[in-house]
């Protein structure tokens, strides 16, 4: 059985975009590769392209790979989360990503070699009991429902307020005309 393995690149330079591409498809020609430079764009990939496989840069122009670390595990509890930067040097700040939940870190300097570095995690993904696959899959159907409810509740209570405040103003009016008559 082959496993569709679903990786989202977060990458702003379109070059390394390619270079990280080219080295995932040397794993395989059918793993499924989605590229975006932002939040909103990372936010709404997670809920429509499901991935396994997170792979971000760190410095990013629109927010940092902290942020996009934030959103991957909020959004994505299950999903492996990777740097591919050229930013760690620092072995604290490197310490730092992996304690705050990312799986792994890789330096760009190391791109030719990308596809060796990333067989393992991959293996990961495709070594996941069918009924993990499911379960996470579940999750993930749950965690969009809940956010569905959350914001058509939000739009519920905007709604009533503003059905409030008319109704405040049709009496405030009534008084009026009251008063006058």
């Amino acid at each position: 059985m082959t496993t569709e393995v679903h990786i989202l690149l977060v990458e702003d330079t379109e070059s390394d975009a390619a270079l990280i591409t080219r080295q995932i498809h040397k794993l395989d020609k059918n793993y499924k590769v989605q590229v975006v430079d932002n939040l909103s764009d990372l936010e709404v990939a997670i809920k429509t392209f499901n991935p396994q496989l997170i792979i971000s840069d760190y410095n990013l122009p629109t927010c940092t790979g902290m942020e996009v670390l934030e959103v991957s595990r909020d959004k994505s509890p299950t999903a492996i989360f990777l740097f591919v930067t050229g930013t760690l040097q620092d072995e604290e700040l490197a310490a730092e990503t992996i304690l705050n939940g990312a799986d792994g870190f890789i330096l760009k300097k190391h791109i030719n070699v990308l596809a060796s570095k990333l067989s393992p995690y991959i293996d990961k993904i495709k070594n996941r009991p069918v009924i993990v696959q499911n379960t996470r899959n579940r999750i993930k159907q749950s965690t969009d429902l809940v956010s569905d409810i959350k914001n058509y509740m939000d739009d519920i209570n905007k709604e009533n307020i503003t059905h409030q405040e008319r109704i405040a103003k049709i009496r405030e009016h009534l008084e009026k005309i009251k008063k006058s008559l």
